[in-house]
């Protein structure tokens, strides 16, 4: 039998040629009916149709389409039924499909509640990596206090303060760092004595004593989505070793000619009611960062205008600020976050003594301490000369701080004697919290006694750090045992 194609040029010709009574079919006419069978090839009866025209068989084919038209019938009419029944059962699926706009806020409680639920459970700390190292040498102590951004990445950017001011030994240096989101290492980015009696206008080795720093995620001038960690100084801009000289604020990128002095006792209040700190106090400063454009912002001096600093400059706007009532709307108008500095001299920080409910230094070996850093209640305790700062630059690339809340509870030792020696352990809390209330993590890390008759060590401060999205951190419990530089990585898993 002819192929289909053959078959249908073969058909057409004798129908123009015979069919009825030898009238030729129009060229219009011969591409309709060419058209219409070649659509319709893969029905196996209007094949043999085709071919017994193609064949002279006029009666055969007549028969085989009467076939083919019933069948394409009674098929049509069977798909019809089963269109109306698939059309009511899409009807019924769509009616629940309804549903899931209901379902949405529901599914999001249950992811919320779920991660809740996964926050409250307190995850036991374990050390990693030495970092510091131990020796019976008092030089070698490693101050507690640290300013803190936990990047969404699991990273985290520290200041870590000096123990002692004009000191020859590495481990009590300033110190600026990134800590790997696995927890197993430390890159120092920079390091600097802490100088009383010496002074470098653009620090690329040394700084001065009377100072604060913050290590922030800042942008270029050119492009706001550019960001990087810089560290930041406020520091003098003159040499002095009795009373502080203050100069102001500037990335250490761009260098000490970029210091900009805020204008004095100028203050606005950022949305977490937290104040900026511009008193010109060598340990006290708090400056705005814009949540937008990455930046540090102040109210220069001299001239009573805002001025942005980025990481690689300054951008002098033409907002001029004459009283603390226009900054405030300009704060209130916008998204910002106010960065309190650290005194770069921090020994211990401060926290509530058990026994006598005191606030006092941190710096008593087998005593219990509590506290919190970051502001609660109504009170603001973050860097400056007291308190370490604890903030996260979070996944929608806002600056926030954190809450940071402690507890330790440390059995007191007994000096051995012919009764036997008791050494009791200890145990450390942490809670880091959000300003708005969400619970980001909850850890605890418990230590003994390295000596019969000796303590813990110092564990109200000993956990100097923990980023909520990694679990990564450092422990220092400062001393025990005749032992100084004990900071080591640690990870809650």
């Amino acid at each position: 039998m002819a192929s289909i194609q053959n078959a249908v040029q073969v058909m057409v010709d004798k129908l123009v040629a015979d069919m009825e009574g030898n009238q030729p079919l129009t060229a219009e006419e011969q591409a309709l009916v060419s058209n219409a069978i070649t659509k319709l090839t893969d029905n196996a009866k209007l094949e043999q149709a085709v071919v017994a025209v193609a064949e002279s068989h006029i009666n055969d084919a007549t028969s085989t389409l009467q076939q083919v038209s019933q069948s394409t019938g009674a098929a049509l009419q069977t798909a019809t039924e089963s269109l109306t029944q698939t059309s009511t059962t899409l009807d019924t699926k769509s009616s629940k499909l309804d549903l899931l706009d209901s379902m949405a806020p529901n599914l999001n409680r249950v992811e919320s509640l779920q991660a809740t639920n996964n926050a409250l459970q307190i995850r036991p700390i374990f050390p990693m990596t030495p970092i510091d190292t131990p020796s019976s040498n008092a030089t070698h102590r490693r101050a507690t206090g640290v300013f803190a951004v936990y990047d969404n990445s699991g990273d985290t950017y520290l200041v870590r303060t000096g123990f002692t001011h004009n000191a020859n030994t590495e481990q009590c240096r300033l110190e600026y760092l990134r800590l790997n989101a696995n927890g197993a290492e430390k890159t120092t980015t920079h390091t600097s004595f802490i100088y009383s009696n010496a002074f470098e206008q653009n620090p690329a080795s040394k700084i001065y004593y009377y100072g604060t720093s913050a290590y922030l995620p800042l942008a270029s001038k050119n492009n706001a989505a550019d960001i990087q960690y810089e560290i930041v100084y406020s520091t003098q801009d003159s040499q002095t070793t009795a009373v502080a000289n203050y100069g102001g604020v500037f990335c250490k990128s761009s260098g000490f000619t970029s210091i900009t002095k805020p204008k004095q006792n100028l203050d606005a209040t950022d949305q977490y009611g937290i104040s900026t700190s511009t008193n010109h106090s060598y340990n006290q400063v708090g400056v705005l960062y814009d949540n937008v454009k990455h930046c540090l912002v102040m109210v220069d001096e001299g001239t009573s205008v805002l001025v942005e600093k980025y990481r690689d400059g300054n951008v002098v706007t033409n907002t001029a600020i004459a009283n603390a009532e226009e900054l405030q709307a300009y704060v209130d108008a916008g998204d910002f976050t106010v960065v309190k500095f650290i005194y770069h001299n921090i020994q211990h920080t401060y926290g509530f003594h058990n026994y006598n409910q005191n606030e006092s230094v941190m710096n008593s070996h087998g005593v219990s301490y509590y506290g919190f850093f970051g502001r609660y209640n109504g009170v603001t305790k973050m860097g400056e000369h007291k308190y370490s700062a604890h903030y996260r630059f979070t996944h929608e690339r806002r600056l926030e701080p954190v809450n940071y809340f402690f507890s330790c509870s440390t059995g007191h030792y007994r000096t051995p004697s012919s009764s036997g020696a008791y050494s009791s352990g200890a145990e450390v809390k942490v809670v880091l919290e959000s300003m708005a209330g969400e619970i980001l993590g909850m850890y605890s890390y418990q230590a003994r006694p390295y000596h019969a008759g000796y303590d813990s060590g110092i564990l109200g401060g000993a956990v100097s750090c923990i980023n909520p999205y990694s679990g990564a951190g450092i422990l220092n419990e400062h001393y025990t045992y005749n032992q100084y530089g004990l900071g080591r990585t640690c990870r809650a898993f």
